[in-house]
């Protein structure tokens, strides 16, 4: 009888066992976010280096080139800089350019590697954010983007984009540059998006809406890199700004924001050429 019943006893009841999955499923319940939140401060301080380490590299392509910047656009036709843009459009192995609708991840990568800014940078890791989960899905690489300012423009003289939209054109050279220290460089946008994004990233001088859309991957923070080589993870205000990210194209396009233009009036203060 004695070992009978303690045989009976060695055994979990049905209700410790149902505290105890209770007392994890609270447990997972506050570990989970915590978790998330580990993850993208992770991914934060990840993306974080990669924008100094390339707007480092962008520096010295300057003080190689007499201080000529880089082409801020992607190799389009329409680049006046393509030649020497900092990456290039998708390409086979042989060379052979592909529509980034038809690319593979592989292509995309080979098209950042043909980048006049690659040999300053040695590693096409830095291009992509680990937030940047398209890579799995759109077979996009490239996570980061060039302002036009910095000689991203679209056309020449008169009929250039920057000077009809903002009285100026794009910066040429790194001695150009006013203010660098707000003057940012580098960015996370929504790069490599099928047909529809292409070319340096571009904004209004003024209204209420973006006119190229930017991404939030870390939680509220995005990474810029300034022209004076500091890079930081800045914080956005609009609930619209991160709204925006979720958002595919071509809805993301001129992407209004109604409730507030603090995120806007940032980003074109650092992209204005007058300043």
């Amino acid at each position: 009888m004695g070992d009978a019943a303690m045989a009976r006893r060695s055994g979990f009841t049905l209700i410790e066992l149902l505290v105890v999955i209770s007392i994890i499923a609270v447990l997972m319940a506050i570990m989970i976010p915590t978790l998330g939140r580990i993850k993208k401060q992770a991914a934060g301080s990840a993306c974080l280096s990669n924008g100094r380490q390339l707007v480092f590299a962008w520096i010295l392509y300057a003080q190689d080139n007499d201080n000529k910047l880089v082409g801020g656009h992607d190799g389009y036709s329409s680049s006046p800089s393509k030649a020497y843009d900092w990456v290039q459009l998708p390409r086979t192995l042989s060379g052979t350019v592909v529509a980034r609708a038809n690319a593979t991840l592989e292509d995309e990568i080979r098209g950042c590697e043909a980048g006049a800014l690659f040999p300053y940078v040695k590693n096409v890791d830095l291009y992509h954010c680990p937030g940047d989960r398209r890579n799995r899905t759109e077979l996009t690489h490239r996570s980061y983007g060039i302002p036009g300012t910095m000689n991203g423009d679209v056309g020449t003289g008169k009929d250039s984009w920057m000077t009809q939209q903002w009285g100026y054109p794009s910066y040429k050279k790194l001695t150009e540059i006013r203010n660098p220290g707000i003057k940012y460089v580098f960015l996370e946008e929504k790069t490599d998006v099928g047909g529809w994004n292409w070319g340096s990233w571009n904004l209004e001088k003024s209204g209420a809406r973006w006119w190229d859309p930017i991404v939030v991957r870390h939680g509220r923070l995005s990474v810029l890199a300034y022209s004076d080589g500091h890079a930081l993870q800045h914080q956005w205000k609009q609930k619209s700004t991160l709204q925006m990210t979720d958002t595919p194209y071509p809805d993301a396009i001129r992407w209004p924001a109604p409730d507030g233009l603090d995120d806007l009036e940032f980003m074109r203060e650092g992209f204005n050429p007058a300043r």
